[in-house]
């Protein structure tokens, strides 16, 4: 049996934790002995990990602290010796940290799920060039940065979408939004999911949505995502100001996302950065619901313009607002937006192809079963 071990430095729960997380589980239905690094403390030590193990790092701040680093990089060669037969690392620190402990006694895969573009420098290019066998990333943007930054061969970089578990958006019971928030009957709803930080661009989508209520009343934004950075104080106060805080609702973090997904119309994603991994977007092509997105990270790589969906400019709210009625307004097309963009999700974002790609990186890397 194969032994992987995962090893992040992060605490905080990010795109590149779930993306390292991705990585752990695909192994573990592979059939490996996994194990996943991360500080002790951290939000991946309160997550289910399922068969996988959780291995605390003693270094808190190994990105900041010598003495943490070097606790932490003695503490994955420890896991190393007692039997290993790859190490990923996820984010810089842990990138570092892991050749450290590693040297050449194991092949060792870099992921790069992170909107951050590496530094070119001559230290990290030999990292990445002599002491990395492999570079996974989550979007083309970051492996043209890793090839063309780094001069990393084209051949040792793999472009894997973030998963998403397509079978939980099947045969699934639309919410009764309608009783539960209050909405109108026949309400079109137009759910986005995010967390309510600036990155995501709400306040560019409800300046959309003031366009689209004027044009159709029935319109309702469904904003399904936890508080951050003040919110959704502030955004309470814009819909207000723009006269439709009767047509927007704030339904918080919620745990049924794919029967919230079954009973809209439009799924949007109005983020202005970052999206290296967009799991809304994938989970709301996984439910077949038509969707409207900005052209950033990797979301123009997910959402084909025009077949699985409608791609916009980021903070354009004239476009936005557009598209969101374009697709309210023709629901033939829509429907058959989400269609297709169901079956992309199924061959492209599933956890099955995100194992056989895996596997394929593992093997070229010199990785046995």
């Amino acid at each position: 049996m194969r032994s992987s071990l995962v090893v992040t430095d992060s605490r905080i729960w990010t795109a590149e934790t779930e993306y390292a997380v991705a990585v752990a589980a695909a192994e573990a239905r592979m059939g490996a002995k996994v194990a996943l690094a991360a500080p002790e403390g951290s939000a991946v030590a309160e997550r289910d990990l399922g068969a996988v193990k959780f291995v605390p790092l003693p270094g808190q701040e190994p990105s900041r602290s010598p003495a943490d680093f070097v606790a932490s990089a003695r503490a994955v060669a420890a896991v190393v010796r007692r039997g290993c037969d790859v190490v990923h690392s996820s984010r810089p620190t842990a990138h570092l940290m892991a050749a450290a402990a590693v040297g050449r006694r194991v092949p060792l895969v870099h992921l790069r799920g992170s909107a951050s573009r590496p530094s070119g420098s001559a230290a990290n290019r030999f990292l990445y060039r002599r002491v990395t066998d492999a570079v996974v990333v989550s979007s083309g943007r970051v492996r043209d940065w890793v090839v063309d930054d780094l001069g990393v061969p084209p051949s040792h970089v793999r472009r894997l979408f973030s998963p998403v578990d397509t079978r939980r958006f099947t045969d699934v019971r639309p919410a009764d939004l309608v009783s539960e928030l209050g909405l109108a009957e026949g309400a079109c709803i137009v759910t986005n999911v995010a967390r309510l930080a600036p990155v995501k661009g709400h306040y560019v989508l409800l300046e959309a949505m003031a366009r689209v209520v004027s044009d159709d009343p029935a319109a309702a934004l469904v904003l399904v995502g936890e508080p951050w950075s003040g919110e959704p104080e502030g955004l309470k106060r814009r819909a207000c100001e723009l006269g439709i805080d009767s047509s927007v609702f704030f339904a918080g973090r919620r745990d049924d996302v794919p029967s919230i997904l079954a009973a809209s119309s439009v799924c949007v994603t109005s983020s202005v950065g970052s999206e290296e991994n967009s799991r809304a977007v994938s989970e709301y092509m996984a439910a077949a619901r038509p969707v409207v997105a900005t052209d950033v990270g990797v979301i123009p790589e997910l959402v084909r313009d025009g077949e699985t969906g409608l791609v916009v400019k980021p903070n354009d709210a004239d476009a936005l607002a557009g598209a969101i009625l374009a697709l309210l307004a023709d629901r033939e097309s829509a429907d058959r937006m989400g269609s297709r963009g169901r079956q992309v999700a199924g061959t492209e974002f599933s956890q099955e192809a995100f194992v056989e790609g895996l596997e394929s990186v593992l093997t070229a890397a010199g990785v046995g079963g």
